[in-house]
C-alpha cells in the first residue's frame, strides 16, 4: 500500500513539473534588447512629452509629471526642456485646490530661475499673481495673498516695462489694491472708533491716500484721515482734506460735514472741479458681502495655465514655437494630425534655373544604375 502511495506521488510531481515547462516554454516571449533597456534615443524626449500631454489631457496631472520629469532626467539637452517644465508647473495650476497651487508657484519660481529671460516669462510672473489672487480672503480677514498678488505684479512692471500696457495687468493691480485699501480703511476706522488711536487711524489712511489713488472709496479715507487729524489739533492739515473731499467727491455723503468744518475752521469752501471725474462708489448688496464672507471675494482670474488651457490643451502659438525648437512636428492632445514647418524655398535666378535645367538627367538616364565617371588626364 505505502508503495503504490509513493509511486501516485511520484507520477503527481512528474506530470506538475512536465505541465509547467510546456506551458512557460509556449507562452514566453523573448524580448528585445529595446524592450529590456530603456536607453536614450533620438525622438524619445518627443514621444515622452507627448504621451504626457495625452495623460494631462485624461485629468491624469500625476502620470503626465512622472512621463515630463522622465523625459528631464534623461534628455537633459533636449529643446523642449523649458515647454516641459512649464507644463509641470502648469499641471498643478489646472489642478487647483491649496497644495497645488503652492507647488505650483515653487515651479513657477524654479521656471523663472533657469530661464529668466525667456519670451514666456512675464505670462510667467502673471501666473504667479493669479496664483494669490486666486486664494484672498475677505478685506476684514488676512490680506496677505493680495499683498503678495501685488508685489509680483509690481515686479512685473518693473522687469518687463511692456507689460505695463497690458490691459490685464492694469485691472489686476486696480482689484488687488482694491481689496489691500479696503482692509487698511477698516483697520483705520476700528483705531478711530474702537480705540481712540489718532495716530494710528492717521498712519493707515496716509498711506491709502498715497499708495491707492483709484480707490473707490478714498472719499471714506479722507475723512477719517481728516476727523484724526483734527483730533489730535493738526487744523491745517484736516483742512486740506476736507476740501478734497468738497471739491472731488460732491456726491459723497461726507460732503457737508466736511464743508460745515471748513466754514468752522475759518476757510473757504471749494467748488467742485469740473474736470475731475468723480468716482462712483459701487454699493455691494447684502447677499454678495454674505456670499464673499463665506467663499471669499470673486476676481475674474482665469483658471487656464500658460501652456495648458481650457480642456488641457495645448496652447496653439506654444505648439508653433514647440515645432521650430525640434524641427519637426508637435500634435496637440486634441489632434491626431501634426503639421510641419517646412523652410521656404529660396528665390532662384533665371539664369540658375536654365543651367539646372540643361544639366538634370532624363528619365532614361534616372533609370539607369549610376556609373562613376572617370576625369581624364
Amino acid at each position: 500500500m505505502k508503495r503504490c502511495v509513493k509511486s501516485f506521488v511520484l507520477v503527481l510531481v512528474v506530470l506538475s513539473v512536465f505541465i509547467n515547462f510546456a506551458c512557460g516554454g509556449r507562452g514566453r516571449k523573448k524580448l528585445t534588447a529595446s524592450e529590456v533597456s530603456d536607453e536614450p534615443r533620438e525622438g524619445r524626449d518627443r514621444e515622452l512629452f507627448q504621451d504626457a500631454l495625452k495623460e494631462m489631457k485624461k485629468k491624469r496631472y500625476e502620470q503626465g509629471r512622472l512621463l515630463i520629469n522622465t523625459m528631464i532626467t534623461t534628455y537633459a539637452d533636449s529643446p523642449l526642456l523649458p515647454i516641459a517644465k512649464l507644463t509641470i508647473a502648469d499641471s498643478y495650476y489646472r489642478e487647483g485646490g491649496t497644495s497645488n497651487l503652492v507647488q505650483a508657484e515653487a515651479e513657477y519660481k524654479d521656471w523663472l530661475q533657469f530661464f529668466p529671460n525667456h519670451e514666456l516669462a512675464p505670462q510667467v510672473m502673471l501666473k504667479m499673481a493669479e496664483i494669490h489672487m486666486r486664494q484672498v480672503q475677505t478685506p476684514d480677514r488676512e490680506k496677505e495673498h493680495a499683498f503678495l498678488a501685488e508685489k509680483q505684479l509690481l515686479e512685473l512692471q518693473r522687469r518687463f516695462p511692456e507689460a505695463a500696457k497690458n490691459m490685464k495687468v492694469q485691472e489686476y493691480i486696480e482689484l488687488v489694491q482694491e481689496l489691500l485699501a479696503k482692509h487698511d480703511l477698516l483697520v483705520a476706522k476700528f483705531y478711530f472708533e474702537r480705540r481712540n488711536a489718532w495716530k494710528a487711524t492717521e498712519s493707515r489712511c496716509l498711506e491709502i491716500v498715497k499708495k491707492y489713488p483709484h480707490f473707490t472709496e478714498m472719499d471714506v479715507a479722507l475723512w477719517y484721515l481728516a476727523r484724526a487729524q483734527e483730533e489730535e489739533e493738526n487744523t491745517e492739515d484736516a483742512a486740506k482734506h476736507y476740501a478734497r473731499i468738497v471739491r472731488e467727491f460732491p456726491r459723497s455723503r461726507y460732503r457737508d460735514a466736511a464743508a460745515e468744518r471748513l466754514e468752522r475752521f475759518g476757510k473757504p469752501v471749494p467748488d467742485p472741479e469740473g474736470y475731475i471725474e468723480e468716482r462712483v462708489i459701487q454699493r455691494k448688496s447684502m447677499l454678495t458681502r454674505a456670499m464673499e464672507a463665506l467663499f471669499g471675494p470673486s476676481l475674474a482670474v482665469s483658471k487656464d495655465g500658460i501652456l495648458l488651457k481650457q480642456d488641457d490643451q495645448l496652447d496653439q502659438e506654444v505648439a508653433r514655437l514647440l515645432e521650430q525648437a525640434m524641427g519637426t512636428s508637435i500634435s496637440t492632445p486634441t489632434t491626431t494630425r501634426a503639421e510641419v514647418v517646412r523652410q521656404q524655398p529660396q528665390a532662384v535666378s533665371a539664369t540658375e534655373a536654365r543651367k539646372d535645367a540643361e544639366n538634370a538627367p532624363t528619365m532614361k538616364e534616372r533609370t539607369k544604375r549610376p556609373r562613376k565617371v572617370l576625369q581624364k588626364d
